[in-house]
């Protein structure tokens, strides 16, 4: 079973190791080093760093994205949840469809709008994909 197959049946998928663990803890070292704005849940817009930018616009990251997808990948987003035995919380199942949009268009299909450190959201009421 492909992974985009995988996704569809049974909600997410398992593939090969992308990264070498060097790889890997440079990031997290850059997280470390980065001054991020950080709430106790983690911290948003991380696509703004470079080393977050840089990994997510892969080409390992992107085809598995686009593998996933049935289709082609575009990165937007990037959260980091900051989850540990010291900032954990418990979040009941659910589907992120509030996304980041570069201005507010009342458009058929999105909202309610809000604002999240600066950026615009809206959420999908109908999501592009499931239609």
């Amino acid at each position: 079973m492909n992974l985009a197959e995988q996704v569809e049946n049974y909600g997410y998928g398992v593939s090969a190791r992308l990264f070498e663990d060097a790889q890997l803890n440079s990031v997290s070292r850059s997280l470390e080093a980065a001054k991020l704005n950080r709430s106790r849940a983690g911290v948003r817009h991380l696509m703004s760093q470079p080393f977050v930018r840089e990994i997510a616009s892969s080409c390992e990251l992107v085809s598995l994205a686009s593998a996933a997808l049935g289709g082609s990948a575009v990165p937007f987003r990037a959260t980091l949840f900051d989850k540990s035995p010291a900032t954990n919380w418990l979040v009941a199942w659910h589907q992120d469809t509030a996304l980041p949009l570069r201005e507010k268009q009342v458009t058929d299909g999105w909202g309610p709008w809000s604002v999240k450190d600066g950026v615009i959201y809206a959420h999908a009421r109908q999501l592009p994909w499931k239609r």
